[in-house]
Parts: structure tokens; sequence; C-alpha cells
């Protein structure tokens, strides 16, 4: 009977084991899928400010630099907003 009520004890300890294993590994995965849209959100943030700045750059250009200069540059800026538009 003893044998019995200790195979039980080591079968209850190995089985709460696993629960907390399993416990682990969900918050685990919970917190890499939160970090995950952290960084996503902070990412499409970031590339909203360039995209300001590039904006911002692209007009005080266009006012200030004229000639094919100008233009060039005004088409490196464009290339590189749609950039971050596809990003």
């Amino acid at each position: 009977m003893l044998e019995a009520l200790e195979k039980m004890l080591k079968e209850y300890k190995k089985n709460a084991q696993k629960t907390k294993v399993r416990a682990i590994g969900r918050s685990g995965v919970q917190s890499k899928e939160l970090k995950k849209e952290k960084i996503i959100r902070l990412g499409e943030q970031e590339s909203k400010k360039a995209q300001k700045s590039i904006s911002k750059a692209t007009t005080g250009l266009q006012d200030t630099v004229k000639g094919q200069f100008g233009k060039k540059v005004t088409e490196v800026f464009e290339r590189q907003k749609q950039t971050l538009d596809n990003f």
C-alpha cells in the first residue's frame, strides 16, 4: 500500500512539473507576441516620422533649389518617400 501511495505521489509531482512547464511556455509565447506587436508599432511610427521629414525636406528644397539639380534631388526624395510607404 505504501508503494502505491509513493507511485501516486511520484505521478502527481510529474504532472505538476508538466503543468508548470506548459504555463511557462504559454507565458513566453504571450510575451514574445507582445514584444513583436510593440516593435511593429514603433517601426510604423518611425516610418511615419521619416516620411514627414522627407516631405518637409522635399518641399523646402523645391522652393530653394531650382533647375536640373533641384529636380534630381526632388526625385530622390520622392523615391525615398515611396520606399517608406511600401515599408
